[in-house]
């Protein structure tokens, strides 16, 4: 929980509310509970970044939010821009059909957005830990991240933004702020344009990975035809090119006979890319034969070039195709607040989105094409998705007369459509054998309507200061899967078809034990819905039977915790320290069987439901002035995830979860804050250190099993920045800044293929990254 008070960043209602760190302990406002409130007086673990700190602490994209959001994961999974959410163990697998357990949203509507994006004009971003079933629907089992974009003010206003540095860094961002009719109709617009060279050396074509190329648009209107009504309509379009970064780096293969605590593991690759080639189609030679074929490939094999891989650095990979990055959003989001009387309120968030990409991801990294992000039969290459959505939500909120219970009750409703094509070829060892393509094409599209109620009663005439919080929401869902034309073998097929209904609930107390203390505890229940994974046989019958359909996934949690806000020594300080336990049963995890049966080569993808695991742990932050001019906080987190029974039996074959993945057992942040003494005319000039480190954690949940060698070492980063902003008294404003400064090799995430073809590859995190900054305001 992020108690440490930034600084000056101030935000509207729906935001983030903060004030500079220098004038002492103030309130910080959030809307986790959909209505504004105290971040010191609500039960839950919240981490909040208004406008000023986003900028401060250079979180420019999703990735940046791991190493100031100690407990939350961003998993590459297929590299730069291909990221899932993790927080308190729950993820979504590579190839799974399975929703996110960490939903994001913009201006309170869900993101179907499926690449890296940047932020900027943003009011705020929050990061709620934990299942938020009740007030934001299902699959939020782990938790949501809530973006709000900045809204338009009763003044002319305008902020340029310009930023340079390594890799050829160039960006600028900007924002115009228009009252067209006083304090009636408002205007906003914001844009920004990023483009950066790669930094990981394709050695098969001298080019370069993990280039981007990103430019956005946003125009909010917000129009008050009356003291009582109030609308807000935001429009965004986001442009993405570039190159991804993939798994690009050879992270483990496994040699025939490679056993991990009694189970076999697949040796495909490391067989069939190897001399032993010869003897696999009996014919000598054959390897000799490939090799003059294939020129670039490493001659020793495949499980020798793990070691040249090492030799060669994180920085270099083979990949034979190109790397393109192709994406084009938009996003529409539109409140309308009519304030009844000064107890009650009705609220309509309507949204719209679209999101397409076409992505070519690296999915190896060495010189061998064991799989590749195409059909060499078709000629297709890269992942396509498209993806849209409307939703519609109807709120009611209030109070009673007497303040002692607030509410909210709500109607939702979404419908979305997504089309995946995943064009596939595996073991191009030509002339010898034959490479084997395919292409999945398939169309889900999901049917979400659910009711909600939660309120807040104060029980102070039984206890002082105690109030009682309780909610529900039940909801139902309609899902269907339609092969498409494109589909190498399943077009044609009959679509499916599937419903769920569940309930979320919470249930908990909250304390103000003095003005400067408060004490929570509560409970909760909440799912993540089932469906049909579109690359396993379309068969209706779950994975353990040879199908594509999955269960829903339940949780439940108990949280309790502590929040400080006041002194230490008579210096401005804060506390924040939440423990919990969370329960999961049928648990969506992917794998990878083989439907002829051990030995084969026909692995395919499925989600299986395993029958369950657990998550405890910790979470602290803490800061404290104990000067003026100077601030010290730390956040941290110890995460606890295993599963209590991750066995599971698909197509005759035993297969065992454990650990659980994308998880570092502990993670952190220290930072420390110096604004330099200086005149009034001369502006204000502050030095931020930053230092975030984190435990191993795994890319596989099979490693104590099929996936053997999954473990990412575990590594720290050190960022900083020196600003100096209103430079002798005039609006602009410069900083030199810069990330990972000790220039660690790192590596954030990664590709398991273990059980599929018998290697394994990792994502790697950015080198040295620093530059120049200058904004100037009107």
């Amino acid at each position: 929980m992020v108690l440490g008070v930034p600084s000056g960043a101030s935000a509207q209602e729906s935001g983030a509310s903060i004030v500079d760190s220098r004038a002492g302990v103030e309130e910080v406002i959030v809307t986790a509970r959909r209505r504004s409130e105290d971040l010191a007086r609500v039960p839950g673990t919240i981490a909040v970044f208004g406008q000023d700190q986003l900028i401060e602490r250079a979180i420019r994209s999703d990735s940046d939010l791991q190493l100031v959001a100690p407990g939350l994961t961003i998993r590459q999974t297929q590299g730069n821009n291909s990221l899932t959410y993790s927080i308190r163990g729950q993820s979504a697998d590579t190839f799974s059909g399975s929703p996110s357990a960490v939903i994001a949203y913009m201006n309170e509507v869900p993101l179907t957005i499926g690449s890296a994006s940047s932020f900027y004009d943003l009011e705020s971003i929050q990061v709620l830990k934990g299942p938020q079933g009740t007030l934001f629907g299902r699959n939020t089992t782990g938790g949501a991240v809530l973006y709000t974009s900045a809204k338009p003010t009763n003044e002319f206003a305008a902020r340029f933004r310009g930023r340079v540095g390594n890799l050829d860094l160039r960006e600028i961002e900007g924002m115009v702020n228009i009252p067209i009719v006083d304090n009636t109709v408002l205007l906003r617009a914001a844009f920004s344009i990023v483009d950066r060279d790669g930094y990981i050396h394709n050695r098969a074509n001298n080019s370069y990975l993990g280039e981007l190329s990103r430019t956005s648009g946003r125009v909010s209107l917000t129009i008050k035809p009356s003291e009582t009504v109030t609308n807000d309509t935001v429009f965004q379009y986001a442009d993405i090119g570039g190159t991804n970064t993939g798994a690009s780096y050879t992270y483990s293969a496994y040699p025939c006979g490679a056993t991990n605590h009694g189970f076999v593991l697949t040796c495909s690759s490391g067989l069939l890319f190897s001399p032993a080639l010869d003897d696999v189609v009996a014919t000598p030679g054959a390897w000799a034969n490939y090799l003059a074929a294939h020129p670039d490939a490493y001659a020793p094999g495949l499980l020798a070039y793990i070691e040249e891989q090492r030799r060669n650095g994180a920085y270099s990979t083979y990949y034979p195709l190109g790397a393109k990055q192709d994406g084009k959003d938009w996003l529409l989001s539109n409140t309308t607040s009519f304030d009844v009387n000064d107890n009650l309120q009705i609220r309509n968030i309507f949204g719209a989105s679209r999101s397409e990409s076409d992505s070519d991801r690296p999915q190896i990294g060495a010189p061998f094409i064991t799989i590749l992000t195409a059909n060499l039969d078709t000629g297709e290459v890269g992942n396509e998705s498209l993806i849209k959505s409307i939703s519609e939500e109807l709120q009611l909120q209030g109070r009673t007369d007497s303040g002692s219970l607030d509410y909210i009750v709500g109607f939702y409703f979404q419908r979305e459509e997504g089309d995946t094509i995943w064009p596939q070829t595996y073991f191009d060892l030509s002339p010898v054998l034959l490479p084997s393509s395919v292409t999945n094409a398939f169309r889900i599209e999901n049917k979400t309507s659910a009711l909600y109620a939660q309120g807040t009663w104060d029980v102070s005439s039984w206890i002082d200061n105690l109030r009682l919080t309780a909610g529900i929401r039940y909801t139902w869902e309609k899902v269907r899967i339609k092969q498409l034309p494109r589909a190498t073998y399943t077009y044609g097929m009959p679509d499916q078809h599937n419903s769920f209904s569940d309930p979320s609930w919470e249930l908990g107390l909250e304390y103000q034990a003095t003005p400067s203390l408060f004490a929570y505890i509560k409970t909760r229940g909440s799912f993540r819905s089932g469906g049909f994974n579109g690359s396993a046989p379309p068969v209706d019958a779950p994975a353990e039977q040879g199908g594509n359909i999955f269960k829903s996934e339940q949780t439940q949690d108990i949280e309790a915790g502590l929040k400080s806000r006041g002194s230490l020594f008579g210096r401005p300080a804060n506390l924040s320290l939440a423990v919990y336990h969370q329960w999961i049963q049928d648990v969506q995890r992917v794998e990878f069987p083989d439907p002829d049966g051990p030995g084969g080569l026909a692995s395919i993808a499925v989600t299986a439901n395993v029958p369950s695991a657990k998550v405890y742990g910790l979470e602290l932050e803490a800061s404290i002035m104990p000067t003026d001019w100077l601030q010290l906080g730390l956040t941290g987190a110890y995460t606890h995830a295993s599963f209590s029974d991750g066995n599971v039996e698909l197509f005759g074959t035993a297969y065992k979860y454990g650990p659980v993945g994308d998880t570092p057992e502990v993670s952190g942040t220290f930072f420390a804050q110096v604004h330099f003494p200086t005149s009034e005319n001369t502006g204000d000039i502050s030095l931020r250190g930053e230092v975030y480190a984190q435990t191993s954690q795994y890319f596989s949940n099979a490693a104590d099993s099929v996936a053997l060698d999954t473990e990412l070492p575990g590594y720290g980063v050190v960022s900083g920045r020196l600003q100096w902003a209103n430079i002798m008294g005039t609006r602009l404003s410069a900083a030199l800044f810069g990330k990972n400064l000790l220039d660690k090799t790192y590596f954030v995430g990664g590709m398991t293929l273990a059980s599929a073809l018998g290697h394994n590859a990792a994502a790697v995190g950015e080198p040295r990254t620093y530059g120049l900054e200058l904004a100037y305001e009107f």
